[in-house]
Order: structure tokens, then sequence, then C-alpha cells
């Protein structure tokens, strides 16, 4: 790759990481603020108006959507990772994007049962969400893993970037997987997720800056 093309690179795959963080921001303030959760009405626990449950559909919808965008920037904040570490002939580097690329993939899984659950009468909902919450978990734990092996392996560096990198892939993970099965940290693997891709963005960013001068 020509130095023009590198550059290019960092910077697109830097946007792309920004754009996941500032999505998950996002996200965190449009789901929607109530008493009962999704699986409520999903599973009819709570009795809702047709213009109460039109409106919280179409909120879920609006915040899936947003999630769908987030997928694509995640994806692309990996690929910036991919193909910085490659180029550095970093081993296992493949199949830690190839964990998160699954983990992406089956977010948007996890999307489409919970929707699809929503808008129709499903009278199997309760076993499938049982799946739905199987799912949830693996694409949790798949970029965790991805990013705990790779910030594990990749070579000792000087810099602020790839040492915030660092811990938050390894350290940070931790805590996250905490956050999974203890309900007191139940928000860190979700904050995990902003602080990861803010991590990447610096990293990528970084780089950018480094071809520059």
């Amino acid at each position: 790759m020509t130095k023009l093309t590198t550059k290019n690179i960092y910077l697109n795959t830097g946007l792309a990481s920004l754009i996941a963080f500032i999505l998950l921001i996002i996200m965190n303030y449009s789901w929607p603020q109530t008493d009962y959760s999704l699986n409520d009405v999903i599973l009819g626990n709570i009795e809702l108006s047709e213009i109460d449950k039109g409106n919280f559909i179409k909120s879920i919808g609006i915040n899936y959507a947003l999630d769908t965008i987030f997928i694509f920037s995640w994806i692309g904040s990996w690929i910036g990772l991919f193909l910085h570490f490659k180029s550095l002939n970093v081993k296992l580097i493949g199949i830690c994007f190839a964990l998160s690329f699954l983990g992406a993939l089956l977010d948007i899984t996890e999307n489409s049962i919970s929707f699809g659950l929503l808008v129709g009468n499903n009278k199997s909902a309760e076993s499938i969400l049982f799946i739905h919450s199987i799912i949830r978990d693996i694409s949790f734990w798949l970029p965790m893993l991805a990013s705990f092996i790779l910030t594990m392996i990749i070579q000792k560096q000087k810099g602020i970037a790839i040492l915030f990198l660092k811990v938050v892939g390894i350290i940070g993970v931790l805590f996250a997987i905490l956050g999974m099965y203890i309900q007191y940290f139940s928000a860190i693997p979700y904050y995990w997720f902003g602080i990861w891709f803010l991590a990447s963005t610096i990293f990528l960013f970084s780089n950018y800056k480094k071809g520059i001068n």
C-alpha cells in the first residue's frame, strides 16, 4: 500500500470508530425510559394501549436503526485495527478480527429476533427469548475475547494511545465480564464498548497523525 492509501485507511477507520463511540452515547439516551422492559412488552407482562405500544415500537425501531449503523462502524473500526497489526505481522490478528466480526453479526441477529417478537404475536416468545439471551451473551463475549487476545499479543510499544488500548482490552474486559453476571456491575459491559471504541479512535488517529508527519 502507498503512504497515501495507508493514511486514508487510518483516517476512514478512525472516523468509523469515532462514529461507533458517538452512536453508543446517543443510543444510551434514545432507548425508551420506561418502568417496564422490552421483554415485558414481548411477553405481555404489561398492558399497553395501541398508541403507547405503537410509540414504544417506534422508539425501539429508531434505536435498532442506530444500532445497525453502529454495527457497520464497529466493523470499520476493526478493519483499521486488523490492517495495522497485520502489517506488523501480529499473529492471531485474523482470528481477533473474525471473532469481533461474528459478534457484530450476532448483534444484528439479536436485534432482528427481539424486534420481530415485538411487532408480532409469537406464542413461543418465551423460549425464543431464551435463545435470544444466549445470542446476546455471545455477541458480547466474542468482541471482548477478540480485544483481550489482541491486546495480550501485540508487541510492546510506547505511547499513550497503545497503552490506553491495552488497558481497556485487558483490565476493562475483565470488569465487563463481571458485569455480565453480577447485577451490581451490569452497566459495565455497555460502557466498556464505548471506552473500547474511544481507545480505538485515539489509536487509529494517532497513527494517521504519524503518517502526516
